[in-house]
């Protein structure tokens, strides 16, 4: 168990630690702002010093400039042939040039930089490049020079009445300008050479040598000149400190020579001690502050705390008056947030006292909305979960059958997406009120769930009265449901399961009704199925297929046969119906019939539609290159693919990804699928029109075939259903059904193509009774992928199939 620390000791340690961190943050804010204010002071005073010795430098250059051109007017250079006089006069004022100006050589250089005279008695040395500016750009020039001394160095050009022109060089010594800057400032300085490794200190001029020498000698061990030529250093001597300025002094030359200025400022760095330990005992004085008045506080607040404490248990009692009487405060001079958590508190006690005495009276309300849907008004699961437990322990007392149709409304989800939920509610709420009018006082109706009913038959004497029961709820859906201005026709698959052993489980007999419903969907829908041991095995299967089919989807098992269609009046091809194929890697090639309605159940047929047609672009894309023109690629579409509203934009987007049109594709689509919603699919047939498509009722013959209906659709084609065809030279019925079709159709001027062509006998009555297209094994079985460029090649050199259309009895290709 965790150690106990009151709240009280937890507030105290928090608030004194955000009041450390406050404090200590201010102090070292306080000091780092005088640090940063001494190290601006000592930035603009370096400033200064290197702006006066810029100052006295130029002025002392301008004299010595102002001097020179002075002395050469007096001699009249500018009337003087040669430069002898103005020499002369140079050696005569040197002593005063010295004097005055701490001038220290004085050179003549000729145009060809030659030496004309020199102060010097042994003059060495060639003109520089200062001499070669000179003679180049015409004015005086001065520079800084530093070696084992710093000099200045000036250069003045001189012009005769010849037009000759000479340049004067005048180097001068620091030192009056070094003077000039520690009268000026107050401060010692000193010119220093800082050595080749930058570290050491060679002193050339320095106004107190003796306090240069001292201030080296104290310098740390780990000095670092570089930092130091940058920010300054302080230094203590003597209980006194210094702070040295570096200033560059010839930068355009080398950085080794620098301006040092000494700066006394134990003064200040006494002030800014002095004043840290100001700042440091005023925060700990704060600190002491705050503290006792932070533990004062929050013992009375521990205090009232402990209280509401101690007396919340009594709520859990529900004794709530004794809670108010314990949890009343003392007074205090000020209403705080305690204040008001004790009056929220009291509050809750009485809401929590009449919510107490009315729980009761909702929890028998809520265990009755439990038990009723709410859409429709039917039981619920769990009622009717209840009641068939209850009609199963009642065999133990009276013999008898429990019967229970369970029961799920066709294509539901597809009324639900097509037309609103708002439709389809309104569609379960009147189905639900044409099942009430089947059952009897015993009965029980339920709505198991989404589009699911049940229907509880306790009581029955035989089992053949759940079938009958079976057969009403089928007949109800026999007329269109009226939903506002809609009419829609609803069919539903029924399972039935029943037992007479009262120790059959009830979860049992709901999942074999099910599965006796699945059964029915499965079969065709529309109808009713008894459960049986069989299908709980065929489940199973239908699982596994299912898991399968998802498998080979992503793992891309399928494959796409084409299979070619002929134009029967001019013996050519006209194009081919694309047949998927599922290459199983254990069972091998799968039939369409074994997977197809799995794939419907389970929506998977959508992508797969979708897989189908972008695979039919890649052929129609394959065979355009092989050099087959004029055809078209027929492809099956799903009812759930064909009600599915981005369908054309799907296809548009797999037809610009190919380069392709519409027209190179038919679009097959079951009479069954029209029919049932013929509204929905009338406003998409004519959306596919728009975008090229050629459209095609697959299977004609076997759906309702109303020509009301066929009169309004947008088709091109019929396409005879097989079973029809291949009966048609044995079954005389099948032979009018087919014969009639062409004759009708063709009077709607739409184009007949006969599947299911084996023979060359049904290809002569095809031809007689005037049909259109035919495809079949007679001209060719499906191809493959592999099988279609000898099928291309076939085509294109023996004009493939007029010889099948000619000579009876010819091969299957």
């Amino acid at each position: 168990m965790p150690r106990y620390l009151s709240l009280s000791w937890k507030m105290l340690l928090l608030m004194l630690a955000m009041l450390l961190l406050l404090i200590v943050g201010f102090t070292g804010l306080t000091l780092l702002h005088m640090s940063e204010q001494f190290s601006r002071q000592q930035a603009q005073r370096k400033a200064q010093g290197q702006q006066y010795f810029q100052v006295h430098n130029l002025a002392s250059t301008q004299q010595l400039l102002a001097w020179l051109q002075t002395q050469a007017t007096l001699q009249q250079l500018h009337l003087a042939t040669d430069f002898s006089a103005f020499t002369q006069g140079l050696t005569q004022q040197f002593e005063a040039l010295q004097d005055n100006f701490a001038v220290k050589q004085l050179y003549l250089w000729n145009e060809q930089q030659q030496l004309i005279f020199s102060s010097e008695t042994d003059p060495q040395g060639l003109a520089g490049p200062l001499v070669s500016n000179t003679l180049q750009q015409q004015q005086p020039q001065s520079v800084i020079r530093c070696g084992r001394i710093c000099e200045k160095l000036l250069t003045l050009p001189l012009l005769n009445q010849a037009g000759e022109v000479v340049i004067l060089q005048v180097n001068a010594d620091m030192a009056g300008v070094l003077f000039s800057l520690h009268q000026a400032l107050g401060l010692d300085v000193a010119l220093v050479h800082t050595g080749g490794d930058q570290q050491q200190l060679e002193v050339l001029l320095a106004s107190n040598r003796a306090l240069l020498t001292q201030l080296y000698e104290a310098l740390p061990a780990d000095f670092d000149l570089s930092n130091a030529r940058e920010q300054g250093i302080i230094l203590p001597l003597s209980q006194q400190h210094y702070f040295i300025h570096f200033i560059t002094l010839a930068p355009a030359q080398s950085d080794a020579y620098v301006l040092l200025m000494l700066e006394n400022v134990s003064a200040a760095v006494a002030e800014n001690k002095r004043y840290q330990r100001q700042v440091l005992l005023m925060a700990a004085a704060c600190f002491l502050l705050m503290l006792a008045l932070i533990t004062v506080t929050t013992r009375r607040m521990s205090r009232r705390i402990l209280q509401q404490a101690a007396a919340l248990p009594l709520l859990a009692r529900r004794s709530y008056a004794e809670f108010r009487q314990q949890s009343q405060l003392p007074s205090a001079w000020f209403a705080d947030e305690l204040t008001t958590f004790n009056d929220a508190v009291i509050s809750l006690s009485h809401q929590l006292e009449t919510l107490d005495n009315q729980l009761a009276q909702y929890t028998a309300s809520l265990h009755s909305m439990a038990l009723v849907d709410q859409l429709t008004g039917l039981a619920s699961r769990n009622k009717l979960q209840q009641t068939l437990k209850q009609a199963l322990s009642e065999l133990q007392l009276q013999p008898a059958y429990v019967g229970l149709l369970f029961l799920d409304l066709d294509k539901f989800k597809t009324i639900n997406n097509s037309r609103s939920h708002i439709v389809g509610d309104q569609l379960l709420i009147e189905t639900a009120r044409r099942l009430e009018t089947l059952a009897t006082e015993q009965d029980l109706v339920c709505r198991f769930g989404g589009d699911e009913f049940a229907l509880l038959l306790p009581g029955l004497s035989s089992a053949e009265q759940a079938e009958a029961m079976a057969m009403r709820v089928l007949a109800v859906f026999e007329q269109p449901f009226v939903i506002g201005q809609l009419s829609l026709r609803v069919s539903a698959s029924v399972g039935i399961s029943y037992t007479h052993d009262a120790n059959h489980d009830a979860d049992e007999l709901i999942r074999c009704a099910d599965l006796a419903m699945y059964q029915a969907k499965a079969s065709g829908r529309n109808r009713y199925v008894v459960f049986n041991q069989q299908m709980s095995a065929d489940l199973s299967m239908r699982l596994q297929l299912e898991a399968e089919l998802r498998q080979a989807l992503v793992a891309q098992q399928f494959t796409l046969n084409l299979q070619p269609q002929v134009n029967l009046g001019r013996g050519q091809l006209s194009g081919f119906e694309a047949l998927i194929r599922w290459q199983h890697p254990t069972r091998g090639m799968v039939a369409p019939d074994e997977f197809i309605s799995v794939l419907e159940q389970t929506q998977l047929i959508v992508d797969v539609g979708y897989w189908v047609f972008d695979r039919s672009c890649r052929y129609c894309v394959e065979l355009q290159a092989a050099g087959l023109e004029n055809f078209t690629i027929a492809v099956n579409i799903s009812a759930d693919q064909f009600l599915h509203t981005k369908l054309p934009d799907r296809f548009g987007q797999i037809l610009q990804r190919y380069g392709l049109s519409g027209r190179f594709f038919e679009l097959e689509i079951t009479e069954s699928t029209l029919i049932d919603n013929f509204s929905e699919t009338l406003g998409m047939m004519y959306r596919l029109k728009a975008q090229g498509f050629r459209l095609a009722i697959d299977d004609f013959g076997t759906g309702y075939s109303s020509l009301t209906y066929l009169k309004q659709m947008p088709v091109d084609a019929i396409k005879i259903d097989r079973s029809f065809v291949m009966g048609m030279l044995d079954n005389p019925n099948d032979f009018q059904i087919v014969v009639s079709t062409i004759a009708m159709v063709q009077k709607l001027g739409l184009d007949v193509v006969a599947e299911g062509v084996e023979s060359f006998a049904v290809v002569e009555l095809l031809k007689q009774h005037q049909c259109d297209y035919a495809q079949g094994y007679y001209f060719s079985r499906p191809l493959t992928q592999e099988q279609l460029p000898a099928f291309v090649s076939e085509v294109l050199q023996q004009n493939w199939p007029a010889a099948l259309l000619r000579r009876p009895d010819s091969p299957a290709g």
